[in-house]
């Protein structure tokens, strides 16, 4: 694996979009993705003695990115910046763009058969709650979208259009997994027009972009190097190699959440099947996400500024 890293901001050169998913370790598939999606997420609370992990990782985040002068783009779930607003506003108020990471953050597809687990029209209300609240809170317009778990459809993004939204960063094409209802045909890193319905590259402009993750390859396999839990399992040298493969394409994401950060033990009644979720977490994962950003801080940017950039290529 080459280990050659982004360089400064030239004349050109695409830029890194960093985000910051805002969730907790609740949140993820090792027990969201488990249970049946209308299953409340008070139910998995009550049955925690003293859940909550991520909320004091928030502000460290927000040291960092101002540390390397980056605004970037949260992705926040909607009912947990109801019960930590003053962070959300705080966000808001250091310059960062607030987008939305769905109301509790549960699949909208089934991830077994990629079917749809909410009809059309709850997605829609869901969906619109939750963009109501963060814009409540934030103060600011919200037009970015990223789907909880990552796992996203064709027909979410048409909702997504209806309601508004003007992008969404969901789509990650690997080999090791794909969280989608679509073979993703003519899909790589750069962002794209979707086709209605689909999640494939159109060649129609519409109202909504979508921005797919980076990838690092090896011949014919590809390796997700956004971020999250592939930094937390495999490390920065990963994430670097494969943001420079893709910022030859175009602009490139990279995300990771304040939990990552997280010091204590994460209380995990639920993953008995997936143990080793966080076994990589705390200082040491710090220093990987440090690492990555003071590398692409030249050329990083939100997502507010790259739809503008993008807007008049595609």
């Amino acid at each position: 694996m080459t280990t050659e890293q982004p360089g400064p901001t030239e004349p050109g050169a695409q830029p890194v979009i960093v985000s910051v998913d805002v969730e907790d370790w609740y949140h993820g598939p090792s027990v969201a993705a488990r249970h049946d999606t209308r299953r409340t997420l008070a139910a998995v609370l009550a049955a925690t003695p003293d859940p909550e992990r991520g909320w004091r990782y928030l502000e460290p985040v927000l040291e960092l990115l101002s540390r390397h002068a980056i605004r970037a783009t949260f992705f926040w779930v909607a009912e947990y910046a109801q019960r930590f607003p003053e962070l959300l506003k705080k966000t808001a108020a250091a310059g960062h763009e607030i987008a939305c990471h769905g109301l509790t953050h549960v699949p909208k597809i089934d991830p077994r058969t990629g079917r749809p687990a909410f009809t059309r029209a709850e997605f829609a209300a869901r969906t619109a709650t939750a963009r109501d609240r963060l814009q409540d809170l934030s103060g600011q317009p919200v037009t970015g979208y990223r789907a909880p778990n990552a796992y996203v459809a064709g027909w979410m993004l048409d909702v997504l259009e209806e309601l508004g939204f003007q992008y969404d960063s969901s789509v990650s094409v690997n080999s090791l997994y794909n969280k989608t209802d679509s073979r993703l045909a003519g899909v790589d890193s750069r962002p794209y027009f979707p086709v209605r319905g689909e999640l494939r590259r159109g060649a129609k402009p519409r109202g909504l972009i979508e921005f797919p993750w980076p990838y690092w390859q090896l011949g014919g396999i590809k390796i997700q190097s956004a971020g999250g839990p592939y930094l937390r399992f495999f490390g920065s040298r990963l994430v670097l190699a494969g943001l420079r493969q893709s910022l030859r394409r175009g602009p490139a994401v990279f995300y990771f959440h304040p939990v990552d950060m997280c010091r204590e033990k994460i209380p995990l009644p639920f993953s008995w099947r997936r143990p080793w979720l966080w076994l990589f977490k705390g200082e040491l994962v710090e220093r990987r996400i440090a690492r990555v950003l003071a590398v692409v801080a030249p050329r990083a940017i939100n997502f507010r500024s790259a739809l503008e950039q993008v807007r008049g290529r595609l």
